[in-house]
């Protein structure tokens, strides 16, 4: 899985990269899935991040976090990341994490406005 920096904001290309990636490194943890399509077209990735040996997401109680609703809150989305990656990387050593994740699901959209940010982060913002 690519690294992820905290002292940079990140292109639709270079996140998209990143959740697939980690997915295919938690497969037991995560599966990412597009909702819908954004005005530009892209896809609009959902992460559901749960044990699922202890069940399906479906049956489990819930938690939704997005992030980058509106175009220049790439924060948030950062932010989002952050939380992935907390969870992920825990899992198994921290017992509040494997808790969570034998118990809960977790659905992640760290950018729910994918096309806002690619203006806003452009060599010349629209």
């Amino acid at each position: 899985m690519p690294p992820l920096a905290y002292d940079r904001f990140y292109r639709y290309a270079e996140l998209t990269e990143w959740v697939h990636a980690l997915a295919r490194e938690h497969p037991q943890l995560v599966i990412v899935e597009s909702i819908g399509k954004s005005h530009e077209g892209r896809d609009i990735w959902v992460l559901t991040v749960t044990r699922r040996e202890t069940g399906p997401a479906s049956d489990k109680p819930a938690f939704w976090v997005e992030g980058n609703v509106h175009a220049t809150e790439v924060a948030a989305s950062v932010a989002c990341t952050y939380f992935l990656n907390h969870l992920v990387t825990r899992y198994g050593t921290d017992p509040e994490v494997t808790r969570a994740l034998d118990t809960r699901a977790f659905y992640i959209c760290p950018r729910v406005n994918p096309d806002g940010p690619e203006w806003a982060l452009s060599d010349k913002p629209k």
